[in-house]
Formats: C-alpha cells, sequence, structure tokens
C-alpha cells in the first residue's frame, strides 16, 4: 500500500488541534513539557516493517511568541531507533502552530506530528525527543520497539492505530493514508471530551480474487477479560489482497477503566482469521450535579474508613496505585496539602473504579490493597514487594492464571512463566533471576505495550 513519504519531508506542518478535550486532558498550565508517543507497525515487505511513530504535545505547555499578528509556537522532534546500543535511524522534524490572540491557548489542546520509518524485523529501542524551540524546554522517553515479520502468504492483520478523527480525504498531508485523513491519538485515551473512538488497520493477504467476502468483527474487553461491548459483525467483499480497514465506535457507554480493543478478521473463502488488540483508557470527570441528587454511599462508606487515616499512610497508598492512577489523577493528588482533601480524593479514587456500585463494599479497591500485601510479603527483597517487576504485573494484570517455576541449574538461572489466559487471548510474561538474589526482572511478555525481546532466552545462561 502506497503511504506518504515522511521521509523525504524536513519540514513537518501540523495541521489540527482539539479544543473540546478539556475533559479529557487536564494538563496545569505550568507545569513542564511533555508529550504522548504511539508506535503502529504495518507491512512493508516479508522483512521489512512500516514503523509510524504518532507524537501529541499539550498546546498550552508551549510558549507562544509574539509575531504581531498572530502567536506562535514551534517545537522539534526526533526519533533515534537503535540496536545493542548502535543508532540505525535518526530523524528530526519540526512543527509549528499558531494562535490569533494567547487566550486562545486552553488547557486540553493538543497538536499532532508524526514520522514513518522503513525498519528490519529485529528488537530495538527507540528514543524520542521533544523540544520547545522558543525556550529550549525539552523531554524524552525511550521505549522498546519490536518488528515482527508479516506471513507472507497467511492472511494478517496489521497494528491498530488508534485515532482522533478518521474521514475521507484526497489530499495528501502528513496526516494521509491510503485515501484517508487519520488523525492519531497516542495517549489512548478517550472520554466526555472525546468519544468516538476511531481505528485504522491494514489487512495483509487475502484470497484475491475470490467470489466469497471476508468478515470483520470487533469487540472490547475490560480489564479482567470480559466483554464490555461487542460491535456488529460486518460482512465485505474481497476486493483486493490487501485492503484498508476503518471503524469506529462511541465509548460513551463504557465506564472509566482499561480497556482493550479486539480487531477479528476471516477470509471466508479460506477460512483463516486474523486478530490483533489494541488498549485504550476511557477517563471521566465526576459530575457534580449527579452526586448532589443522589447521595452516594458507597463513597459515604470510604469517605468513614479514610477519617482514621494519616498522612503518612494516605502518601504511602497512593503511591502503591500509581500502576493504574492517570497522570491528571497523580498530579491532582501531589498538588494536595491537606490530610483531609488527600482522604476525599482517595475516597474519590476508589468510587468511581468500584464494579459493583450496588454494594457498599468496593472491592476492587479490597482486591488492589490485598495484592499489594501479597506482593509485599512474597517479593520483598532489595526493595518493597509492589515495587518490583512481579508486584507490577501482579498489580495491573491480577494473579495469574498459572505459573511455571524453573529452579537454577548450573547453566541456568532460576526463572519463572506467569500466563494469563484471559487477557488478549492468551498472554505469558518471563521473569529470569538475573543477578541470583532472588529478584527475578521481567525480560520477555507477549502482552500488548509490555517489554518484547524474542531473544529472551539468552538471560537464562550463566556466563
Amino acid at each position: 500500500m502506497k503511504k506518504f513519504p515522511f521521509n523525504e519531508c524536513k519540514w513537518v506542518v501540523l495541521l489540527l488541534l482539539f479544543a473540546p478535550l478539556s475533559q479529557v486532558f487536564c494538563t496545569p498550565s505550568d507545569s513542564s513539557l511533555t508529550f504522548d508517543i504511539d508506535i503502529t507497525r504495518f507491512r512493508m515487505n516479508d522483512s521489512t516493517a512500516l514503523a509510524e511513530v504518532h507524537i501529541a504535545v499539550p498546546r498550552e505547555r508551549l510558549k507562544f511568541v509574539d509575531e504581531g499578528t498572530q502567536w506562535r509556537a514551534s517545537f522539534v522532534s526526533e526519533v533515534v531507533i537503535t540496536k545493542a546500543d548502535s543508532p540505525l535511524i535518526r530523524h528530526r522534524w519540526q512543527a509549528y502552530h499558531t494562535a490569533r490572540t494567547i487566550d486562545d491557548v486552553r488547557p486540553g489542546q493538543m497538536l499532532f506530528t508524526q514520522a514513518q520509518f522503513q525498519v528490519p524485523v529485529g528488537s530495538y529501542n527507540l528514543f524520542a525527543r521533544v523540544e520547545d524551540e522558543n525556550n529550549q524546554a525539552f523531554t524524552s522517553k525511550t521505549l522498546p520497539l519490536v518488528i515482527q515479520s508479516f506471513p507472507p502468504t497467511e492472511l494478517c492483520l496489521s497494528d491498530l492505530q488508534l485515532a482522533s478523527l478518521i474521514e475521507k480525504d484526497s489530499t495528501v498531508s502528513l496526516f494521509y493514508k491510503n485515501r484517508y485523513k487519520v488523525i492519531p491519538n497516542p495517549a489512548a485515551l478517550y472520554g466526555a471530551g472525546m468519544p468516538m473512538l476511531y481505528t485504522y488497520s491494514e489487512i495483509y493477504n487475502l484470497s484475491f480474487p475470490s467470489d466469497s467476502g471476508y468478515a470483520v468483527a470487533y469487540r472490547v474487553l475490560d480489564s479482567n477479560g470480559r466483554e464490555a461491548k461487542v460491535l456488529p459483525r460486518r460482512r465485505r467483499r474481497i476486493i483486493g489482497r490487501s485492503l484498508v480497514e476503518v471503524n469506529a465506535f462511541n465509548t460513551a457507554t463504557l465506564p472509566a477503566g482499561t480497556y482493550s480493543l479486539e480487531g477479528r478478521v476471516r477470509d471466508e473463502n479460506t477460512a483463516q482469521e486474523a486478530i490483533n488488540v489494541r488498549k485504550f483508557f476511557v477517563y471521566r470527570e465526576p459530575d457534580p450535579a449527579a452526586q448532589a441528587d443522589a447521595p452516594d454511599e458507597g463513597l459515604n462508606a470510604l469517605l468513614s474508613q479514610y477519617r482514621s487515616k494519616s498522612l503518612a499512610e494516605l502518601d504511602h497508598e497512593f503511591t502503591t496505585v500509581a500502576y493504574i492512577a492517570l497522570e491528571e489523577e497523580s498530579k491532582i493528588f501531589l498538588s494536595l496539602s491537606n490530610d483531609e482533601a488527600k482522604r476525599e480524593f482517595m475516597a474519590r479514587f476508589w468510587n468511581k473504579r468500584d464494579r459493583s456500585p450496588e454494594t457498599l463494599r468496593n472491592e476492587f479497591r479490597e482486591d488492589y490493597l490485598a495484592r499489594v500485601v501479597y506482593a509485599d510479603k512474597h517479593f520483598t527483597g532489595l526493595r518493597e514487594g509492589w515495587k518490583t517487576d512481579l508486584g507490577r504485573v501482579l498489580l495491573i494484570y491480577g494473579f495469574p492464571s498459572e505459573i511455571d517455576r524453573v529452579p537454577s541449574s548450573g547453566e541456568s538461572r532460576a526463572h519463572q512463566t506467569w500466563k494469563y489466559f484471559e487477557i488478549e487471548g492468551g498472554v505469558e510474561f518471563i521473569f529470569v533471576d538475573i543477578k541470583g538474589w532472588g529478584n527475578y526482572e521481567l525480560v520477555h511478555s507477549t502482552a500488548r505495550n509490555e517489554l518484547q525481546d524474542p531473544n529472551w532466552q539468552r538471560w537464562l545462561f550463566v556466563q
């Protein structure tokens, strides 16, 4: 499929920002520069994939300079892809935006940019850096990049790219892909300010020419792997060997939380199926009017529990929820200075995650804190158990369906494989006691957005 040749572009202009996102992105105006980043992989050939890097920067965190008739902000993005600490790809590009007045720059507005890179199959690290050209403020992130081969003959599906907007557009621009304008959503965050979730993907190796069709089905799974939403199954004609798949649905009926979107394609001629999964988040601000009209007994029960909590206990409890707290929630909690405000915050934090609001007990909170206690009891060594790799996976994904434990031998280190059968169709986490101190470190996982290392077995061998 033909893609816009971004590697030929040296200057990139931002095309779009979304003013109504203030209910989703709540970023303080005095905070430092930050950005969201995401990577989507598409097929190029048997040995190479197209890695598309999407970046979103909060508009209000950039410095706008008065140019007389307008205000102008500019930032430079840099991406470096390395393999075994050796840089293979380095690319810098500029993006800018203007405002009629400085009052037009408000919290919640996001600016988007992206670039594409042809990357051979293998495991890499991707370093991304964003710098504000007007005040030299900068920030950076490093994340793993695993490029797996797309089968040359079997039906397969690209990554699901989450988007803020997809619409048909013949204008070749930064966000143009196969007759569509696809505005990314690197944060994968949806809510009242952005209820529609759009996805773009590509299907490869359909049986063309053929009189048969193909079917596409989507479903949304909650953090426990349960179905939260099932979209209508659609059947289409096979008009080419590789086709574009675009979809959209409204997240308004989904409570706040973490979800996985599963996309499945079936070729009716060959009966082959391909599946891919993408994690996303839904965040909603509490509704003060609704709270005033209907007193929340569950919230009141939590407030009662927190009355006896000391400031130190409140601070410690919040540090243990770092894996599930949203960035905005962390900023709000850290800005609170008195005990009473923190007690109310913690009560509301757990209350909006309560999956059984009809009961006074908050089972989600009880289960999570019980796992913190378990992690501290069984995994604590050089650091608290909940801070270890084992503890992190336990708190995010829960107790595994099955654990394979292999003790150390003369040539092999001790390691564990945690298996979750109900998540993303089945995932594994592999931990190795690399230093021999009983501190098991995550070296590989098949779960989305987790460390993936196809050569993880090298960690087993004692040098």
